[in-house]
């Protein structure tokens, strides 16, 4: 994935924290990852190798917050190796 260097945003990073902080900020970025670009997004960025460890690092709180049966989650991260 090629990344561009804008230089300095200003407060645009904390524009964006604060946004992302909301329900609606929050609802908007689900929206986005279920869409086609968002999909692709994704596994573009999962195929690099700082994705791959960004997707092990959050992998941890993504099946906390599944409603999976007792285990499950357990057995998910012992077979990929990050159990913590």
């Amino acid at each position: 994935m090629k990344t561009m260097d804008f230089g300095s945003l200003g407060g645009l990073g904390g524009a964006c924290a604060s946004f992302l902080a909301t329900p609606e900020g929050q609802a908007e970025v689900k929206k986005y990852l279920v869409s086609p670009e968002g999909i692709s997004l994704l596994q573009n960025f999962a195929g690099t190798p700082e994705g791959q460890k960004v997707m092990m690092s959050i992998l941890p709180q993504v099946l906390g917050g599944m409603n999976l049966p007792p285990g499950v989650a357990d057995m998910i991260k012992g077979a990929l190796g990050t159990q913590q």
